[in-house]
């Protein structure tokens, strides 16, 4: 939820912190279903390179990798834009008086989807595009994200 600031005009008196739970779950399953082929990628180049499998294994995992990304990765690029419109909407649907972590954690996710975009179309100077690639990418950005939204709807709730 979003703190209310002075001009609260006490339309959401009695809720006492409440938000669109329906809107929040929607988004948080989008976010997932949106991000459910980076993970398995992840998985899978870890497996290849840290554990001791077969060549063929290693092998099998890599084509499996390669006709996700190829297939599956169509889904991260819009249903994580679609996922921020709706934490957007639940965002100005709710109404939280106890943290501001959730507004953080919605600003990441924010940075998070235009810094996707500015990789998909190549929109970031060149200079520019690795550090874009390992903001988007990289496990503190997203672990700092994730903290603050779990974190922060914690309190809330």
């Amino acid at each position: 939820g979003h703190k209310v600031d002075s001009d609260y005009n006490g339309k959401h008196e009695g809720k006492d912190d409440e938000g669109n739970e329906t809107t929040g779950q929607i988004a948080l399953w989008l976010l997932v279903s949106a991000n459910l082929t980076v993970f398995l990628s992840l998985v899978i180049k870890n497996a290849d390179r840290f554990s001791h499998l077969s060549k063929q294994t290693k092998n099998t995992l890599r084509q499996i990798n390669q006709f996700q990304k190829k297939y599956l990765m169509k889904f991260h690029y819009y249903l994580n834009p679609l996922a921020l419109c709706i934490a957007v909407l639940h965002f100005l649907l709710s109404c939280c008086r106890k943290s501001s972590l959730p507004e953080w954690g919605l600003l990441l996710v924010v940075l998070m989807v235009l810094l996707g975009v500015m990789i998909k179309f190549k929109l970031a100077p060149k200079s520019m595009r690795k550090i874009v690639y390992r903001l988007h990418t990289g496990l503190p950005t997203f672990s700092i994200m994730i903290v603050l939204l779990v974190a922060g709807h914690q309190i809330v709730d």
